[in-house]
């Protein structure tokens, strides 16, 4: 009876364990290197994740590898709207994938799923929406709209030592006052590798590209992992 005990005890963590490595779908150690389609690495806690460059996993948005939760990037910003000037702490939380867009090129996905803006006088008061916010191809004549298509998202480079495109659509509220609906911002940067960022400088814009009266400058370091790589 012990050892039956101690088997099924045995085959529940293995599953658990299996199920929760599916659940993230990662695949352990470094990318293998080689192969025309990109290869996402992350560090996470000294370990190292990888969702390889033959294909696999394409088209599927990839959290922690540890948890399948959002990654998290934070850092100090500047948010002005209207005259109104804050120095705050932005943090922002979102996935990443691959996939081959219509013409069977590789793209680079992000998606934002969250966000929360601590610090001084004001700060609480702001308030984002409009989540999910998409990375999307600057080269795109249209910036409008925002969507989880792969036509849409930045084309991967290899060997690239950065990626930039616009975000959207975001929401603004300040004092409970929207300030901004369905915005966008211009020319965001994000380098990969070890210290992953994104480096935000721009005013939102209406998908008529009017300028909205809102402007945020910050650089958001990814603070639950200690690389995130596009390879």
């Amino acid at each position: 009876m012990k050892t039956k005990l101690l088997l099924s005890a045995v085959l529940g963590v293995a599953a658990w364990s299996l199920s929760s490595m599916a659940a993230a779908d990662w695949d352990t150690g470094p990318c293998p290197g080689g192969g025309s389609a990109p290869c996402i690495e992350a560090v996470v806690n000294g370990n190292t994740y990888h969702f390889n460059g033959t294909g696999d996993h394409a088209g599927e948005w990839h959290g922690l590898p540890t948890t399948g939760a959002d990654f998290q990037f934070a850092g100090a910003t500047a948010l002005g709207c209207s005259g109104l000037n804050l120095n705050c702490t932005l943090t922002l939380g979102g996935k990443v994938q691959k996939c081959q867009d219509s013409n069977g090129d590789w793209r680079i996905g992000v998606q934002v799923n969250s966000s929360n803006v601590s610090g001084g006088f004001g700060c609480s008061a702001v308030t984002l929406g409009g989540f999910p916010w998409y990375a999307k191809d600057a080269s795109i004549s249209s910036h409008c709209p925002f969507t989880d298509d792969c036509d849409n998202f930045i084309p991967y480079t290899p060997g690239a030592s950065s990626y930039t495109g616009n975000f959207g659509a975001i929401d603004i509220s300040v004092f409970g006052i929207s300030r901004v609906s369905g915005g966008h911002v211009h020319g965001v940067t994000f380098t990969p590798g070890t210290g992953a960022n994104f480096d935000f400088d721009s005013s939102f814009y209406g998908c008529d590209e009017s300028d909205q009266g809102c402007t945020v400058d910050g650089t958001l370091t990814v603070t639950n992992a200690t690389s995130l790589d596009i390879q």
